[in-house]
């Protein structure tokens, strides 16, 4: 592959301020890890976040996906922490276990030169005992709602050094689905503590909740108001004919349709990774199977999908060992895999957030990318909301695509070895010649409709407590003994480790009434 010169960085990741880490970073251990994982230069949001989280504020943060949230925070957090206590000092809540994992890894990566740090992941799917185990010396605390709450009630997650939580995407957190455990969370938290929230979108209400119930007095990092897209990530649509008939023959022949359309997609346009959205666990493994026989290195990803198959999936993509990841919107939002720079919605999402999320996916942390939807003649209302209302800009796929997105060269000589390797099995099936058939799983008769049925809410079960030892020491392996490799290129943050030490007691102000410590808001 011959290198081609970079394009510059979106301006969405660009500071004007003459502002490096070695001015917002105190911690000399912990700058050496942030510049060693390859982090140049601070983003917007960890400029405008970092000094008031340092300073103990509590923080609500709006930003777009990929302009480094997560550096954000986790630099608060690490320069917050005695290494010299083993209790837990901060507690970091994300909606899905793939985004916990990825946290731990990052902080665990940036943090690897601090002695004595211990940042240790708490999610359904791993041994309850092995969470004991972990809790008896561990700073920083990642986890999903369900975990983090059952091992509060059962008072196996100490709280008393406990100093700052960070909500990551609160938008999620606080939906109907989540909300009752964050709820219970809290009410087991110390009233003193300093507490940050970061999303890519706010609605009014998310607002009030905000101030209402979980922070006090905080300060607004707001920079995604206006413009919540991507500056990087071009985004077209292409029109797909209608279902004829609400049965499964007509369902059949829609995304059989959509498959062979996504199958000439990927032969036309360049890409290294790629990321395709569907809204049934069903068809995703369909998907996934057709486009493997087609040479396309795939693997699917969902919620169905046991613990140890999703982490082994999520390390293929992140080792560069797949092509394409078919997915529900399990990780539609907050994961980095840095290497994709194509997103193709095969069937739109219910929502103009998810889409957003959706389309994130690429485009990471100031990077191009290239975000391609089909959409049938009821979809184009929702298209034209998104452009209203969204400042998204979408156009009909030309015949020839800009090929902005596929400039940036691989970031080592073992990725371009790896994309390679996986070329070659495409190539391999274009000699040959052979039309592939689209094979798609048939429902039980009696189970028709519930099997057609899209599965648009793909989230982990907010009570989600399920143990599996296998896949306990599967992510042990994979994410706990190496460094993170998920970033490579900028990201940033800041300031003093001076936290609020006001109270914070337990009051509903939207109801002004006081909320005792054991009872849900």
């Amino acid at each position: 592959m011959s290198a081609v010169k970079a394009p510059s960085y979106t301006k969405d990741v660009q500071i004007e301020e003459d502002v490096s880490f070695e001015a917002l970073i105190t911690n000399r251990q912990l700058l050496r890890g942030v510049l060693e994982a390859g982090y140049e230069s601070p983003s917007p949001i960890q400029l405008k976040a970092i000094p008031p989280g340092k300073l103990g504020l509590d923080v609500i943060a709006q930003a777009k996906s990929g302009t480094g949230k997560t550096i954000a925070f986790g630099i608060v957090a690490l320069e917050m922490i005695d290494p010299n206590d083993p209790l837990p000092q901060v507690l970091i809540i994300a909606p899905t276990r793939e985004i916990a994992i990825q946290t731990q890894d990052v902080i665990a990566s940036i943090g690897r030169f601090m002695k004595k740090l211990k940042c240790h992941v708490f999610i359904g799917g791993f041994s309850v005992e092995e969470d004991w185990k972990k809790l008896e010396r561990c700073q920083i605390v990642v986890g999903t709602p369900g975990r983090l709450e059952f091992l509060l009630s059962q008072k196996k997650l100490p709280i008393k050094s406990l100093r700052l939580v960070v909500l990551d995407e609160i938008d999620k957190l606080l939906d109907h689905n989540f909300r009752p455990v964050i709820r219970k969370i809290f009410t087991k938290l110390p009233s003193k503590k300093q507490v940050m929230v970061f999303s890519a979108t706010y609605e009014e209400h998310l607002l009030k909740q905000l101030h209402n119930n979980y922070t006090y007095e905080p300060h607004h990092v707001m920079l995604a108001v206006n413009t919540p897209s991507l500056e990087g990530v071009t985004q077209y649509y292409q029109v797909v004919s209608p279902p004829l008939d609400d049965n499964w023959v007509g369902k059949y022949k829609f995304y059989e349709e959509k498959f062979k359309k996504l199958a000439d997609l990927l032969s036309q346009v360049p890409f290294y990774q790629c990321i395709v959205f569907i809204n049934h666990r069903g068809r995703a493994a369909d998907l996934a199977n057709y486009l493997t026989k087609n040479g396309w290195t795939a693997m699917n990803i969902s919620g169905g999908l046991d613990q140890k198959a999703r982490l082994k999936t999520m390390s293929k993509a992140r080792n560069f060992q797949l092509r394409v990841l078919v997915c529900s919107d399990l990780i539609a939002r907050g994961i980095d895999i840095e290497r994709v720079n194509l997103v193709v919605n095969i069937d739109m999402p219910k929502d103009p957030e998810t889409y957003l999320h959706r389309v994130g996916r690429t485009g990471r942390y100031g990077t191009y990318g290239l975000a391609i939807s089909f959409v049938d003649k009821d979809e184009m209302e929702f298209l034209e909301h998104l452009q209203t209302h969204y400042d998204v800009k979408m156009e009909p796929l030309p015949d020839v695509i800009p090929n902005e997105h596929h400039q940036r060269p691989l970031a080592s000589e073992a990725d371009m070895k790896a994309y390679e390797k996986l070329s070659s099995a495409r190539e391999k099936i274009e000699m040959e010649g052979d039309a592939i058939p689209v094979i798609l799983t048939k429902p039980e008769s009696e189970n028709i409709e519930a099997c057609m049925q899209d599965v648009t809410d793909d989230d982990d079960d907010p009570n989600d407590n399920e143990q599996d030892e296998e896949a306990n020491s599967e992510i042990s392996s994979q994410y706990w003994d190496y460094p993170y490799h998920g970033y490579h290129w900028t990201h940033p943050w800041y300031a003093w480790p001076y936290y609020r030490t006001a109270p914070q007691p337990y009051y509903n102000r939207y109801e002004g009434d006081f909320i005792p410590p054991d009872i849900p808001f």
